[in-house]
Parts: structure tokens; sequence; C-alpha cells
């Protein structure tokens, strides 16, 4: 379970990025200090922050199959089931970001190359990147790390805190994005903002899509989804989660 004071030291390197509300009013006020099974995880972290369960579980499968973080006998994290979004391109900036990541216990360069490592991690896929065209931020990660991968219940207290910040129309940078209509009280463009980091783009409308349609059939109650499992390698063996 996250320790407060380490969640909160580490928010407040991070750039103000949206409105003094979302850092004073909400993220003070994420934790991740709950236990218990995913599912319920999702439901603290709705209730927490009036979120709809059902959509939190949506979101969920969509991003990582409800997998937190699955890895390899190795350590090697196995890509969209908890950690996701490689960095293509190596470059200064991407090797600085690898070497503030691995500071947490895991050198994700050796799995993936130099300037090589995930940008977002977790069952809802809470990013850790923070490129330096978006803010100044020295470590160029947005202080979620490595809470969002050791943390099921801190990744989906961040994210609905975010949501919730969303609706209100609190995340005023997403007015200069996609098709400049952002506003209050759309919920489902909010859940396409997270995917895209852009407002009604068609990425982003693509998301919803998907996450609605798993929503409408509730894919989490699916037997057969339920038996999903990550793939085993013959140079990697069989993932197990942390």
């Amino acid at each position: 379970m996250p320790v407060e004071r380490e969640v909160q030291a580490s928010f407040a390197e991070r750039s103000q990025w949206t409105h003094s509300r979302w850092d004073s009013r909400l993220l003070a006020r994420v934790t991740g200090r709950h236990s218990g099974t995913t599912d319920e995880n999702i439901q603290w972290a709705a209730c927490k922050w009036g979120i709809s369960d059902n959509v939190l579980r949506a979101v969920a499968v969509r991003a990582s199959n409800w997998y937190q973080y699955e890895v390899y006998p190795n350590g090697t994290c196995v890509l969209t089931f908890g950690c996701a979004d490689l960095l293509r391109t190596p470059d200064r900036a991407s090797r600085l970001y690898c070497a503030e990541i691995s500071r947490a216990g895991h050198d994700y360069e050796r799995d993936f190359g130099a300037g090589r490592c995930p940008k977002t991690f977790s069952v809802v896929g809470v990013m850790s990147w923070q490129d330096p065209s978006w803010d100044r931020s020295p470590r160029l990660q947005n202080g979620t790390f490595p809470f969002n991968r050791d943390s099921t219940a801190f990744a989906l207290d961040y994210f609905s805190s975010y949501l919730r910040a969303c609706d209100e129309g609190w995340v005023h940078w997403l007015k200069k994005t996609g098709d400049g209509t952002y506003g209050r009280g759309d919920l489902w463009g909010c859940v396409g903002s997270w995917y895209a980091g852009a407002w009604h783009t068609k990425p982003a409308r693509a998301y919803v899509a998907d996450v609605r349609h798993d929503l409408r059939h509730q894919t989490w109650l699916d037997p057969a989804w339920g038996e999903f499992r990550p793939p085993c390698t013959s140079r990697s063996g069989c993932p197990h989660g942390l």
C-alpha cells in the first residue's frame, strides 16, 4: 500500500498542468489507501470519486484485461497487461525518463533497449511519461511512478480523480486540443481524453466506442474472458502478477 507522504511528495514535484483545484482539491486526496480484490478496488474508487463502477470496469478491460502488472520470470513486464505504450524513438529525454523509473527497482532498458520504456502502467493505463514539450518537469515523469505500477488501488484512485476533475471542467489544457469544445459534463469525452490526450479526436472516439462496447456487454462477466491469460514464450517463460 502506498505511503501517503511519499505520494504527496512525488506529486509536489510535478508541474501544475491543469488547474489549482485539480492540485489542491483532488490530487491531495489521491492516496491509494485501500486493499482488496481488483473489483473491490474498483468499487472503492468509484464511490470515492462519484464515477460509475461499471465505467471503471470497462476501461480496465480495454486497458489491461484487468491485469495490474504481469511480469515474466526474468522481470520483464508483459506489454498490454499492466505496462504499455513503449517510447518509440530513443533520445535524451527518453533515456532520462528510463533512468528515472529504473530507480524504482527494474531496468526497463534491459528489456526493451536504450531509451525505450513503457509510458503507462497499471490496470487502467496510468501514464507516467511527461513529454518535455508539455512542460519542464525535471524528471520527465508526472509523479505517479512507481505507485501506479505497484498499487491497483492507487491507479484507480488517480484515474477516477482525473475523470472527476475533467467532468467538472477543471482540465483546462484540453480546451486547446481536438475540436476545442472541452467543457464540463462530458464524461465520455473525458474517457477518450484519458486515452488520446486530446478532446474528441478520432483516436479518442474510437477508444470510447471500444469501452462502451465492453460496458454494454459487461465483458468482465464473460466466463471465457475470465479464463484469458497472457501468453507464455519459449524465451521468457510464463508470466505472473506482482
